[in-house]
């Protein structure tokens, strides 16, 4: 398979959310417990985002750190080869929000009566769609859910779209939300902490810091060699990763997710060697 890089990250963490040091040393930050585990530290929207305001929370913040990675990556928007670049969001609740104040609206004026303007919000792929649609990303366009797997499972969708002769780019979107109370005792899996990561995977290194990834079968691989973390850290770790990086020390990682035994995540920054 043909190399993979991310040449593009954005990122909006709870402030309880592990730093990239404590991911890798394992265990949680002693001070987790009395933080907030939602995103508080919100960007201001670029006056371009028109009706902004009006999107869901899963829109907004998708779209500003899906925005970031694009700029990181020198890619101007909106996108003039947009055919090009495929857009994947991984989320299993981003549509839940929207869902419950239907519900609301529906039992305190009757269901003939609920706001239409809410309705789009309810359906899982609208996050994906709309961000796309800021940008000019008009190739692929996929939502994936698969529970506790959900992260590594869109990074591996990305990677293989990005295989394929008909784009070049490929934003890879984790949305992971607190989930409304009234849904908490019926979902298998839910978010432990809030966090909104995007990549932007590239076929080739673009101009700046980039990260070569790699997705593995994991096959006769020793679990002390891989690094396991939540399935909502994934993205957001690798995203962290590059940020952190610049360049001047070497640094190779595999990195599993906790609720999925089938793929690791290689990420390494020593690529200007190999590839020379």
């Amino acid at each position: 398979m043909e190399p993979v890089y991310i040449t593009g990250a954005g990122c909006l963490t709870a402030p309880g959310f592990r730093s990239l040091a404590e991911m890798l040393g394992g265990g949680l930050s002693p001070e987790r417990e009395n933080k907030s585990l939602r995103i508080e530290d919100v960007p201001e929207a670029p006056p371009t985002l028109k009706r902004f305001k009006r999107q869901s929370r899963a829109v907004q913040l998708a779209t500003l750190v899906t925005g970031e990675a694009l700029r990181e990556a020198g890619i101007p928007f909106p996108c003039t080869d947009g055919d090009k670049i495929a857009m994947v969001v991984g989320t299993d609740d981003a549509n839940l929000d929207a869902i419950y104040r239907l519900n609301q609206e529906a039992e305190a004026y009757g269901v003939n009566n609920t706001s239409p303007g809410l309705f789009p919000d309810t359906v899982l792929n609208v996050t994906a769609g709309q961000t796309a649609i800021y940008y000019g990303l008009s190739g692929p366009n996929v939502t994936i859910s698969s529970g506790g797997a959900t992260s590594v499972r869109s990074l591996q969708y990305a990677v293989d779209l990005l295989a394929s002769e008909n784009v070049s780019h490929v934003v890879v979107c984790a949305v992971h939300l607190a989930v409304p109370e009234i849904f908490r005792e019926n979902l298998r899996h839910q978010a432990h902490i809030e966090t909104v990561a995007s990549l932007l995977l590239s076929k080739q290194p673009l101009s700046g810091t980039c990260i070569r990834l790699s997705m593995k079968t994991r096959v006769n691989e020793s679990r002390a060699d891989i690094i396991e973390i939540e399935d909502e850290e994934l993205i957001a770790f690798a995203a962290l990763l590059l940020k952190e990086n610049d360049g001047a020390r070497p640094c190779r990682f595999k990195i599993g997710s906790v609720a999925d035994r089938q793929y690791t995540v290689e990420l390494d920054n020593d690529i200007l060697t190999e590839d020379a």
